[in-house]
């Protein structure tokens, strides 16, 4: 069953939003300035890169294979350069960005060696690497998984775990600096938010699942929030910071 990435774009931005404190940590980690060449892998609707140009004025580009995703992102910020590619073809010079990023995209790429050489190529040496992601064990700590259960299997199938990402990328001359994790075990409230993104199926692997789970998943859900009293501790997730040699 695939995925379509144009069909989703059209709804992306009502039920999917840039994380903040993710964007203030590239700031304090790159040190970035209006100088400084920024490149979103995998940029989508351009949430992160338009936060971070708006926040910085840094020269920033984003590439996205999804032609729909993309014109969002291009109407989003004149001030942003989004061009069509993917993890084998960055239409870019070699050297050319001083910090790449990848939001939760890693798990979309079918082959992460070749992604590593093609960053590698247009990251100056020294350059850094953010890739945000989520380990096996964050996957299975998602609250939603009690209502789709297969969200989790088919998730660890396609995401690659933390150690699998450090050592593909230590093959393709970056060196590992270090993982921080943020947003784990914060408690908060589902709200009629969250259900309307699951009704929208903003995430990707509600495509991967039975309609006969999802349907079921989302009646229960939408039971349980009905009542008011659904909390939660948040999964988190897991940035991994690289470094060019």
């Amino acid at each position: 069953m695939a995925v379509d990435y144009n069909a989703i774009s059209q709804i992306y931005d009502n039920v999917r939003a840039e994380n903040k404190s993710i964007v203030d940590l590239f700031i304090e980690e790159v040190k970035i300035t209006n100088r400084t060449r920024i490149l979103d892998f995998g940029c989508g609707t351009g949430n992160y890169a338009n936060m971070l140009q708006r926040l910085t004025r840094a020269k920033v580009y984003g590439i996205e294979p999804s032609d729909g995703m993309r014109e969002k992102a291009i109407a989003k910020n004149v001030n942003i350069t989004v061009v069509k590619g993917d993890h084998k073809n960055i239409p870019f010079e070699d050297s050319y960005f001083d910090f790449v990023y990848m939001t939760d995209v890693i798990h979309h790429i079918p082959d992460i060696e070749m992604m590593f050489k093609e960053i590698g190529r247009v990251l100056k040496s020294g350059g850094s690497l953010c890739i945000a992601t989520q380990s096996h064990e964050q996957i299975d700590n998602r609250f939603y998984v009690k209502y789709f259960p297969s969200t989790a299997i088919v998730d660890k199938r396609r995401y690659p775990d933390i150690d699998e990402i450090i050592s593909k990328a230590q093959g393709q001359s970056f060196e590992h600096i270090k993982n921080a994790i943020i947003g784990e075990g914060v408690e908060v409230a589902v709200t009629a938010d969250f259900v309307k993104l699951v009704k929208n199926k903003g995430f990707s692997m509600f495509h991967l699942i039975s309609d006969d789970e999802y349907n079921v998943g989302l009646k229960q859900l939408e039971a349980d929030v009905l009542t008011g009293s659904l909390e939660l501790k948040t999964s988190g997730e897991t940035l991994i910071w690289l470094k060019k040699k």
